[in-house]
């Protein structure tokens, strides 16, 4: 009750010598209707947001939740931007959010984007060893329900965070599989510390996949591709497929081990003001093929437009998904915050790829994500740079 009245107090403090006068009408209905008006005084956001909530703490029939209001509003305010990525974020949102930044989570080892077609949620990535691995769920599952909550209009953040809970606790994704129709999995939620790269050697061809651009990435990244180094690669596949982003800053670090000394990227924000991302002098030289689809968005599409403008690497796969922009962090004193679009990015050669992505010099489409001879995109890859280093 505290708490209560302690938010109320709250919404009514903001009003300042507002004047409120009430009209009873009653209409042929046979109700009554209240008509509150001001004064020829126009309310502004937070005097109208403040007497909204006074006016149905104090009339609304049934249970007043201010603290459920105030989110709402909150949420609200931040979509009314019209812009997907500008969020607010709850307590618990923030924490999961900072958590899986970090590299650890406690959920079921899926990376889940937006399908830009369709508004759905969609899998983009199973992670290996996982609770969703070992459950069957797999890559390109759309995800219909959690818990029998039905996840149509819901955002990323929203979805992903009824994915994750305590630990040993469970959860039932419901998804529709292309070919299956519907399926229900129920999985029990682990702790787990996240690889966002993966690799292997492939003849003279290294390989190196990086599923998102998280705090440990820059790091994973960086081992892996020193130990294909080790192995005397002569060529190197990045596969950028599905990865929906992550860290500009992570993928800046990235970009300058693989780059020599220029622009990796830059961005403007709405005042104009431009910061420029620079590589260092050094980088490792041999031929890189990137590989990319339409699933690869955002830090994805600027590590492969570094590469492409800057001459380093061959991009081969479908068009991107086309997010130039870049989202701001912001932790409010109560533990909740917000992700606001404050910026646009542009790849060294000046283009902002916000709805447009990358276009790949190898236009080649592929059900196969597998890096297999069944992956054509894959093969296309091995190709090249086999040729690039016999030529």
């Amino acid at each position: 009750m505290e708490k209560k009245e302690d938010a109320v107090r709250f919404f009514k403090g903001i009003v300042c010598g507002v004047v409120l006068t009430a009209i009873f009408i009653v209409t042929k209905n046979g109700y009554d209707a209240k008509h509150v008006m001001f004064e020829e005084e126009k309310l502004g956001v937070v005097e109208k947001a403040s007497v909204i909530a006074s006016m149905l703490e104090q009339n609304y029939i049934g249970d007043f939740e201010n603290s459920e209001l105030a989110e709402q509003m909150y949420s609200g305010m931040a979509n009314a931007m019209g812009d997907p990525y500008t969020i607010y974020l709850t307590k618990e949102q923030m924490d999961e959010f900072i958590s899986e930044a970090s590299g650890t989570m406690c959920g079921i080892g899926i990376v889940i984007s937006m399908d830009k077609e369709t508004g759905n949620c969609i899998i983009n990535n199973v992670l290996e060893g996982s609770p969703a691995e070992k459950s069957g769920l797999k890559a390109g599952d759309k995800i219909i329900s959690i818990d029998g909550v039905k996840t149509d209009g819901m955002s990323v953040v929203d979805v992903s965070a009824l994915t994750k809970g305590q630990k040993d606790t469970k959860v039932i994704i419901g998804i529709y599989r292309e070919g299956s129709g519907e399926k229900s999995f129920e999985i029990t939620r682990s702790t787990i510390d996240m690889q966002y790269v993966n690799g292997k050697k492939d003849g003279d061809i290294g390989y190196i996949e990086i599923t998102e651009f998280s705090k440990v990435t820059a790091a994973q990244f960086e081992k892996e591709l020193l130990s294909l180094l080790k192995q005397g690669i002569k060529g190197l596949i990045i596969d950028l497929r599905n990865n929906p982003g992550g860290m500009v800053d992570v993928v800046t670090e990235i970009a300058d081990m693989l780059l020599p000394e220029g622009i990796i990227t830059y961005t403007v924000d709405k005042n104009g003001n431009r910061v420029d991302f620079k590589s260092e002098e050094g980088c490792i030289d041999i031929p890189i093929a990137v590989l990319v689809n339409e699933g690869s968005a955002s830090a994805s599409e600027l590590l492969a437009g570094a590469l492409q403008d800057n001459g380093r690497g061959v991009i081969i796969g479908t068009q991107t998904y086309g997010k130039g922009i870049v989202q701001g962090l912001y932790s409010l004193s109560d533990g909740s915050g917000l992700k606001i679009t404050i910026q646009k990015y542009f790849t060294p050669d000046g283009v902002c790829i916000q709805g447009i992505g990358i276009t790949p010099d190898y236009e080649i489409e592929s059900d196969d994500r597998s890096a297999s001879d069944n992956d054509k995109q894959y093969v296309k890859a091995l190709e090249i740079l086999n040729d690039k280093i016999k030529g």
